[in-house]
């Protein structure tokens, strides 16, 4: 037996017998990236069904714990929920991933005065690089909520891209398999990411999604393009295409209509 191939069984024996660790610590332990033990889970069909049924009875419980917090606590706000609801600690994301895989009806109770209002205008405009959740979770508000109060007060917010996040490949092939009739765009809404980052990962793991057709159609960010293009300018246009999960044609038309610098790779094509 190769020393590769014993090194990697030691991997899945122990992954095997510690279904509770989450892939970051199990990271952490063998000392390599979060995808490679999102390839190794995988590709172990035994590894894979057993992370599954952890999930869910892990999810089944906090379901049961958020349930039971909301019904002893009427009108609690968000915060509330966050910090109390369960024994372990409690993300935004994943309370709203709970509450719509089971059905949970989570409510805004948060209300806030003039002066809340001002400090929050106050921080759009010294911090003008945060994002829409992250104000959100600094000032315990759920995102739509917060995007009433921006509408409402006209507060100084320029909307930006979601950043790049990582996605657990297994979790997302397991909410595609349930979800088949979701966009792209409708996915990363689902994990608080962006489209494109959502695209990469499902080729990258090779996930099974059939992608919708001209309903999942976004336009693309045109400055968001520029500054891609800028920071990237040995991509062909079709790897750039790839990144934005567009045609070659439409990347194209984008730096033809908007004049963004870019000299095309082979000579296929002239501005």
């Amino acid at each position: 037996m190769s020393e590769q191939k014993k090194n990697t069984e030691e991997k899945i024996a122990y992954i095997f017998n510690n279904p509770n660790k989450s892939v970051a610590e199990l990271a952490q332990y063998f000392g390599i990236s979060r995808q490679a033990v999102d390839l190794i889970i995988k590709k172990n069909k035994v590894l894979y069904e057993q992370r599954l049924t952890v999930k869910k009875q892990v999810d089944d419980k906090l379901a049961k714990d958020i349930s039971t917090y909301i019904e002893m606590n009427p009108g609690v706000a968000i915060s509330g929920i966050l910090e109390n609801a369960s024994d372990k600690k409690l993300s935004r994301s994943t309370l709203f991933r709970i509450a719509e895989k089971y059905g949970i009806e989570i409510k805004s109770t948060a209300k806030v005065d003039d002066a809340v209002v001002n400090q929050m205008i106050s921080y759009m405009e010294k911090h003008p690089e945060k994002t829409h959740q992250e104000i959100a979770d600094l000032f315990h508000l759920s995102a739509s909520y917060l995007g009433r109060l921006i509408k409402e007060y006209e507060m100084p917010y320029n909307l930006k891209r979601k950043r790049k996040v990582y996605i657990d490949s297994t979790e997302l092939d397991e909410w595609v398999r349930k979800h088949p009739e979701m966009t792209y765009q409708e996915l990363a809404n689902s994990f608080n990411t962006s489209k494109e980052n959502v695209i990469q990962v499902i080729k990258k793991n090779d996930i099974p999604y059939i992608p919708k057709g001209n309903n999942d159609k976004v336009g693309i960010d045109i400055e968001d393009l520029r500054k891609f293009i800028g920071e990237n300018p040995d991509l062909s246009v079709k790897k750039i295409g790839e990144q934005y999960g567009v045609s070659e044609a439409t990347i194209k038309k984008r730096i033809k209509k908007y004049n963004i610098p870019y000299q095309m790779k082979r000579n296929t094509w002239k501005l």
